[in-house]
This record gives structure tokens, C-alpha cells and sequence, in this order.
């Protein structure tokens, strides 16, 4: 369903936009390696919410994996006290539900 796919593609492109803006934004300078593993989650978000809006075959698994890890890292910074910890974990709940549900209505062609 199309309106499914553009509904999973917000939150999973804002997410990314946010893991992107991480190393700029944060008050007090993350790791350099913490640093550069959230900008390559938010450029693998945005390739995903990209295969997402154009209907490619490989990005309901893409963007489930990408949200999925942006949920299991909201849910450690939500721990761990970090600022806007809450917000990540509300945005990738809402993307993973979103483009599980998308690939679940996603109807697969017959090869017979």
C-alpha cells in the first residue's frame, strides 16, 4: 500500500536526519567512534527511507533493520540518561512499526 510506505518513510527519514545532525548538535562532543557509527545509521536510514518512497525490494528489510537498531540505541541512550533519548526511542518505535507494517501489506509477485 502506498500511503503505508510514505507513512513508514517520515519518521524513518527523520530519525535519520537526527542521527545525522548527532555529532553537530550534542552539547558536550560524543566519541569520535560513537560519532561516526550514528552518522553511518543515519545515512543508512536515508538510503533506506529513499528505497522506501521508490518502492525498491530491499528497502522494507533495510528500513526495519535501520529502525530496529535506532530503537535498540534510543533504548541504551534512555538508560544511560541522554538528552532526546526519548524522543529517538518514540521516532524509531514509530518507524519500526510503520515499515514492518508496510512489508507486511507489501504483496509479493508469484514466480509460477
Amino acid at each position: 500500500m502506498k500511503t503505508l510506505r510514505i507513512l513508514a518513510t517520515i519518521p524513518l527519514a527523520l530519525i535519520s536526519v537526527m542521527n545525522v545532525g548527532f555529532p553537530f548538535g550534542a552539547d558536550d562532543k560524543p566519541a569520535l567512534a560513537v560519532a561516526i557509527a550514528v552518522v553511518a545509521l543515519g545515512a543508512a536510514g536515508l538510503v533506506a527511507a529513499y528505497g522506501l518512497g521508490r518502492h525498491l525490494a530491499w528497502a522494507v528489510p533495510a528500513a526495519v533493520a535501520v529502525a530496529a537498531v535506532n530503537l535498540v540505541a534510543g533504548v541504551i541512550a534512555l538508560a544511560a540518561d541522554s538528552q532526546g533519548a526519548a524522543v529517538g526511542v518514540a521516532v524509531s518505535g514509530l518507524a519500526l512499526v510503520l515499515a514492518g507494517a508496510a512489508g507486511a501489506r507489501a504483496r509479493r509477485a508469484s514466480v509460477a
